[in-house]
C-alpha cells in the first residue's frame, strides 16, 4: 500500500471541521480524550482523492441547496421538491461536516468514526488507522470509483495511547441498503437520499466504517451504525437523473 494521507481537521464538539493539522486530531464532548483517526489510500486512489472529493463537495452543496444532487430537478417530478419534502430529515452529510467546503472522503470516515466512537467507547483515548486498498461506487460520476457494485476493502487497526497495536482487521464490506420512507427521520444511523446509494460515496463509506468498527469494537456493535437509504420514490416508480 501507498501511504496518501489527506489533509487532517480538527473536529471539536458537534463534529465542526475548523482547521488543518498534519495527522486527524478528533476530539468530541462525548469522547474523553482525544483519539487519532489516520487514512490511507492506495495508489490509485491517492491519485484522484482530489478529483473525487472536488466531485462530491459539488454534489453535496447542491444537495444541500435543494434536497438532490440531480443537475437539473426539473427533470425529474420526484426531485422537483425534495427539498421541501425532506425539511426535517437529519441528512448525515450536513450533520457531521456542517462546511461542505470540507466534505471528502477522509473527512467524512473521520467524522463517521468519530461518531460512533461518542455513542460505543467514550472513554477510547488510543487511535484508529485505516488503510482503504479498494473503493467502488457503482455509478459515482469520478470513472474510476465506478463498478458492477459498491464496496470497500481495506484495514482498521486499533491503537493504543502508546502506539501498540491492540486489533487489526481486514475488512470487505459490500453495501448493504437500509431502506425508509420516513422523510423526516431525525435517528442516529447516517440519513442519505435515494440516489447516494448509486452514485456518492457517503453510503458506501459509512457501510465501511461501521463494519470496521464492529469488526474490533464486537461488544458494542449495537452501538455502532450505518446508513440509512431515504426513498423519495413509490414502488413503482424510478429516479432519472442527470449528472454531474
Amino acid at each position: 500500500m501507498v501511504q496518501g494521507i489527506k489533509t487532517a481537521w480538527r473536529l471539536l464538539p458537534g463534529l465542526a471541521l475548523l482547521f488543518a493539522l498534519p495527522a486527524f486530531s478528533v476530539m468530541s464532548g462525548e469522547v474523553a480524550a482525544a483519539s487519532v483517526v489516520e487514512v490511507t489510500y492506495s495508489k490509485g486512489l491517492s491519485k484522484r482523492l482530489d478529483s473525487i472529493d472536488r466531485m462530491e463537495q459539488t454534489l453535496e452543496e447542491r444537495f444541500r441547496k435543494t434536497g438532490t444532487d440531480d443537475a437539473s430537478v426539473r427533470t425529474s417530478t420526484i426531485n422537483r421538491f425534495a427539498k421541501n419534502r425532506t425539511s426535517n430529515t437529519r441528512w448525515a452529510g450536513e450533520r457531521l461536516i456542517p462546511d461542505v467546503e470540507d466534505y471528502g472522503l477522509t473527512s467524512l470516515i473521520t467524522a463517521l468514526t468519530v461518531d460512533n466512537l461518542a455513542r460505543a467507547q467514550p472513554d477510547f483515548d488510543g487511535s484508529i488507522r485505516y488503510e482503504i486498498d479498494r473503493l467502488r461506487v457503482s455509478s459515482h460520476p469520478v470513472a474510476f470509483l465506478s463498478g458492477s457494485h459498491s464496496y470497500v476493502m481495506g484495514n482498521i487497526t486499533v491503537l493504543g495511547p502508546d502506539g501498540q497495536i491492540l486489533k487489526s482487521e481486514d475488512v470487505s464490506a459490500n453495501l448493504v441498503v437500509d431502506p425508509s420512507v420516513d422523510l423526516n427521520y431525525q435517528g442516529e444511523k447516517y440519513a442519505f437520499i435515494e440516489t447516494d446509494e448509486e452514485d456518492r460515496v457517503g453510503p458506501t463509506l459509512s457501510y465501511f466504517v461501521k463494519m470496521a468498527l464492529q469488526s474490533v469494537f464486537p461488544d458494542q456493535k449495537d452501538e455502532i451504525y450505518g446508513p440509512l437509504i431515504i426513498r423519495l420514490s413509490g414502488p413503482n416508480e424510478s429516479i432519472i437523473y442527470n449528472k454531474p
